[in-house]
């Protein structure tokens, strides 16, 4: 390093162009780190004033270090935007992995008949089929107005049986003894779509594993097509002629309206 007197005109700026520095900041850092503590300078300098500079191989150590920060905070900034690039991709494909989920549970419901209470279940290691017990509301009945509780929905919370002692018989996994059924957990492969009382229902593909080891399935959704006087009064005289051409259509439709010992529902 070496002293430099401050000519008439000069700034900071000129001078620091004029040996080779990049701006102003950079020679007035030099002359505060390497000059006299007392001689300290800010941004505006005077005639006369005498500055302390670099050496020529100073300045080119000084504009080689000043590159190699360029560089390394270029590198930073493209490994923070690699990086935060790596965090949206990442989020992105979360996202359309969760989405694939959904779409594929949803569409294995696809045709897929919701379960009532008067259906039945099944255990791979049991001998009988037990109905389901709704426990978890008594607000939503499938096909049916609410008279019955045969036709409560069956949610992801319904994990009891009726009868609820030994449901499903012996037990192939406790070589045969009566069945100590406890529920490990929810359903699973439930309908998320549709729920009661923020319970999803289940369908005929949801399954409920046995603390014992046993997987419960449907065995019988139990659902009905249940014939009735109105399925008769709607139906095509001409075409049912034609295929029992023995029943007289109309008549068997007098005869049920009038005898209220028929009951179709």
């Amino acid at each position: 390093m070496r002293e430099y007197k401050v000519r008439k005109g000069e700034t900071l700026s000129s001078i620091a162009h004029d040996i080779g520095l990049p701006d102003a900041y950079t020679l007035k850092r030099f002359h505060n780190f390497n000059g006299p503590i007392e001689k300290g300078i800010g941004d505006d300098i005077r005639e006369g004033m005498i500055l302390t500079i670099p050496e020529p191989h100073e300045v080119e150590k000084i504009n080689d270090e000043i590159e190699s920060n360029k560089a390394k905070k270029i590198d930073e900034l493209n490994a923070k935007e690699i990086s935060e690039n790596h965090k949206i991709q990442t989020y992105e494909d979360q996202q359309e992995k969760e989405n694939e989920s959904k779409e594929k549970a949803e569409s294995e419901h696809d045709g897929k008949l919701f379960v009532i209470q008067k259906g039945k279940a099944i255990c791979d290691k049991g001998a009988k089929f037990p109905q389901f017990k709704v426990n978890s509301h008594k607000k939503l009945y499938v096909n049916d107005e609410g008279s019955s509780d045969d036709y409560l929905a069956v949610t992801q919370n319904d994990v009891c049986f009726n009868p609820s002692v030994v449901p499903f018989g012996n037990c192939s996994l406790q070589n045969g003894k009566p069945c100590t059924f406890s529920p490990a957990g929810q359903w699973q492969k439930f309908y998320q779509d549709v729920k009661v009382m923020d319970n999803a229902l289940i369908t005929e593909i949801s399954e409920l594993q046995c603390a014992i080891g046993g997987k419960i399935k449907v065995l019988d959704h139990g659902q009905r097509e249940v014939l009735t006087r109105q399925n008769f009064r709607n139906a095509d005289r001409n075409f049912h002629s034609y295929i029992n051409p023995l029943l007289d259509l109309r008549s068997f439709i007098d005869e049920i309206e009038n005898n209220s010992t028929i009951d179709f529902e």
